[in-house]
């Protein structure tokens, strides 16, 4: 979340300096504001592969370079593997299927293929741990 306030503040710091040179403000106003789509554009492609899953005792929390979000353990239906393809690139996202019908892509959990040993292993402790959280709410 550090990017976006930098990215913010750096284009700010453009408009003021081109303000003063004697440019249109209006342009540079309106070029600001492309650069700051196309980050947000950019960072919601590349959140999957650069963000993080935590998860504890209340559920998972995901963190991107946009958003953080908190996925309870009651929300949850299933774990799953999605094949994705971005520009010509296969991969495979880890993702948790809500009772709402809903998938969220877990961030940070990526490999090349649905086969990989570490997807395989964070797959199997993501279900141990949701697993042990139904037992022990269906116990209490």
């Amino acid at each position: 979340m550090v990017l976006f306030p930098t990215a913010l503040a750096c284009a700010l710091a453009f408009v003021l300096a081109a303000g003063a040179k004697g440019r249109d403000p209006a342009m540079i106003a309106a070029f600001t504001l492309c650069l700051i789509v196309a980050y947000v554009i950019a960072a919601s492609f590349v959140g999957p592969f650069c963000g993080s899953t935590t998860v504890d005792s209340a559920g998972l929390t995901t963190r991107t370079l946009l958003r953080t979000r908190v996925v309870t353990w009651p929300q949850v239906r299933s774990f799953g593997v999605s094949p994705e393809v971005n520009r010509g690139i296969e991969h495979c996202l880890l993702e948790v299927r809500l009772h709402q019908g809903r998938a969220v892509v877990l961030p940070g959990l990526v490999a090349s293929s649905a086969d990989d040993p570490e997807l395989r292993s964070r797959l199997s402790q993501l279900r141990a741990a949701w697993t042990a959280h139904r037992s022990a709410a269906a116990a209490g």
